[in-house]
């Protein structure tokens, strides 16, 4: 469905995944998440300019579902600081957007708030799914 573009012209419909984004000069965030090659959720946004420096910056302007199959929570993935993970958490909890909340994680919070169908997996949270943040 969206794929990384090689060349910085993108695909077809021209969304790239590439290092360094804003020399792209893009207009246009994606966020999806995939488990097995399956998409999970999508969700896109006005590309935000923070992208590059701060943990915000994966924070979607205005976002736009896409396509959402967690069962628990159809809000737009969201940064937030994560006090034992080296770079980037995404979250999608109902009620706390663009968090800034440090956590402890003694426990695997591993995509506890998507709960996805037993279509997808068979197991239905705490499921490892692989995100990518495309521009254009």
């Amino acid at each position: 469905f969206y794929k990384p573009c090689l060349d910085l012209n993108g695909g077809s419909d021209g969304w790239c995944n590439i290092p360094r984004k804003i020399r792209f000069n893009p207009q246009e965030t994606l966020i999806a998440a995939y488990h097995n090659g399956v998409m999970v959720y999508a969700y896109k946004g006005y590309f935000n300019r923070n992208i590059d420096y701060h943990w915000t910056g994966a924070t979607l302007l205005e976002p736009t579902k896409i396509v959402d199959w967690c069962t628990n929570s159809e809000v737009a993935p969201h940064p937030q600081k994560e006090s034992a993970i080296t770079g980037l958490a995404l979250a999608k909890r109902p009620g706390y957007p663009y968090s800034d909340t440090i956590y402890s994680v003694n426990r695997d919070f591993r995509w506890y708030h998507c709960r996805i169908p037993s279509s997808i997996s068979s197991t239905t949270y705490r499921v490892q799914m692989t995100v990518a943040i495309f521009v254009r």
